[in-house]
């Protein structure tokens, strides 16, 4: 987690197109992103306050300020190879939601298959062993079928703010799509979607998926909802708590 430089509190509450009402706080942050934006949706002459109601209302995990030129950049694409340099320092600004830990680190994780059954390989413990393979191997990877699916049990119920998928190294990365992030209080399927994903992603995005406020649970599952043969990949997970 980045160093917090200032803390700058924000509860907002919207009405979105849905008719829900979600509540989300944004803190500054010292540090650029680890990893580089490859492209955002851009305002020109907008306030601080409107960036983050457009952050919001796309679901966005973060974002970027310019306080002299008052220009916003949000809804972003990050590639986890590539450095943030042009909008990550002064004028500019990062915000992000809050967040404590990531919660999802060496817990135990079962998913739908491995491919090939050979989980030396593509196991679903890559997931979440806190390492980014940048090859075809030690990363998660399910068989080919309709609705792949990765889970992950918390080590108790959790407030869930966002979920975090490394996207294959490699290639291949638009396998990732039309994910749903599933949550559960316990471990008899009672999974109820509070995110998702369109896609499809990029290899080497970084792909961030913002959850309905509030989200609560012990077990998140991660799962391909669309198409009939599809094979899950993730080079690791994280799920970022408050």
């Amino acid at each position: 987690m980045a160093k917090l430089f200032f803390i700058f509190l924000t509860y907002t509450q919207l009405s979105l197109h849905l008719g829900s009402i979600v509540q989300y706080e944004y803190i500054k942050q010292e540090d650029a992103p680890l990893y580089g934006e490859l492209s955002c949706q851009v305002s020109s002459e907008s306030s601080f306050m409107a960036c983050v109601i457009l952050s919001v209302r796309s679901k966005s995990v973060s974002f970027f300020f310019n306080k002299n030129e008052h220009v916003c950049r949000w809804d972003c694409i990050f590639l986890a190879s590539r450095s943030c340099t042009t909008y990550c320092t002064e004028p500019w600004s990062y915000y992000a939601i809050k967040w404590k830990t990531n919660a999802a680190l060496s817990r135990p994780v079962t998913s739908s298959s491995v491919y090939f059954n050979e989980s030396i390989k593509w196991g679903s413990h890559y997931a979440t062993n806190g390492a980014r393979s940048p090859i075809e191997r030690e990363i998660f990877a399910s068989h080919f079928e309709m609705s792949p699916w990765l889970k992950i049990q918390l080590i108790d119920p959790k407030s869930i703010t966002f979920v975090r998928v490394y996207n294959r190294r490699d290639m291949l990365g638009e396998r990732f799509h039309d994910v749903a992030v599933e949550v559960s209080p316990d471990e008899f399927g009672n999974f109820v979607q509070r995110g998702f994903y369109k896609g499809p992603g990029l290899t080497d995005q970084v792909i961030e998926i913002l959850c309905d406020y509030p989200a609560s649970g012990l077990y998140v599952r991660i799962r391909i909802t669309e198409g009939s043969s599809n094979i899950l990949s993730i080079a690791e997970v994280e799920i970022y708590v408050v």
